[in-house]
């Protein structure tokens, strides 16, 4: 049985139960999901890779921690432990993407548009987390919320950087996975605080699914150039 049957044997069904515990309100239910899937991710990169890296297991532990922590707080300061966890698998990620990085000469051009496409992005995670401080209910909470935010600004540079110098397979999978993962959380704190649809967590479900498949594929594929290019 090849990788893409074993994610067709994992990715359905869950999917399918995932779609139904938020129809229907019901968080323990998604979580559980949620973790069932990491653990079959895993179950496969384990059985593609028999020598796991430390990136890689430091990404799935923390990854599945923050669900066990979603699923056993789900209200209170402690509910706050899941971000802290997602920025240790964030770490993960980031380590494998700087180790695999080989920095390049940058035009002028490039380095604006650089620039100008981080600058942007950062705006905006600036004004929905701005937007989400009028329905926390305590500056901690908001605290915590910002720290994780600039995490993943973090997370999206190293994507960006990783990209422009390498132009691999490998990168491709990493600048999908993070702008997945940015989405992702965009729109379920959106519609967890100030816009309570069933639709946009829905979406913000199926792009978290799409970054942890991402993950797979970015932690099992070599690093090997697509063609040469001088970037940043």
């Amino acid at each position: 049985m090849n990788l893409f049957h074993y994610l067709l044997l994992f990715l359905f069904p869950i999917l399918g139960v995932n779609l139904y515990a938020t129809i229907g309100d019901l968080n323990w239910l998604m979580r559980a999901t949620q973790i069932l899937f990491i653990l079959g991710v895993f179950t496969v990169y384990i059985t593609q890779n028999k020598k796991p890296g430390f990136n890689a297991l430091c990404f799935f532990m923390f990854f599945f921690l923050a669900q066990v922590a979603g699923l056993l707080f789900q209200a209170g300061n402690l509910s706050l432990l899941l971000l802290f966890c997602y920025i240790g698998g964030y770490f993960g990620l980031s380590r494998e993407a700087f180790q695999n990085t080989q920095r390049q000469t940058a035009s002028k051009t490039i380095l604006v548009y650089f620039l100008l496409l981080i600058a942007v992005n950062g705006y905006l995670l600036l004004t929905h987390v701005i937007e989400l401080k009028s329905y926390m209910s305590s500056n901690l909470e908001f605290g915590v919320y910002a720290i994780y935010y600039f995490n993943l600004l973090i997370l999206g540079v190293f994507g960006l950087i990783y990209y422009l110098n390498s132009y691999s397979k490998k990168s491709v999978y990493f600048i999908t996975l993070v702008l997945a993962f940015i989405f992702a959380d965009v729109f379920r704190d959106a519609a967890h605080f100030y816009l309570k649809d069933s639709a946009v967590l829905i979406t913000g479900n199926l792009l978290w699914f799409t970054g942890l498949i991402f993950c797979l594929f970015f932690f099992l594929t070599p690093e090997r150039k697509l063609r040469l290019m001088n970037l940043v």
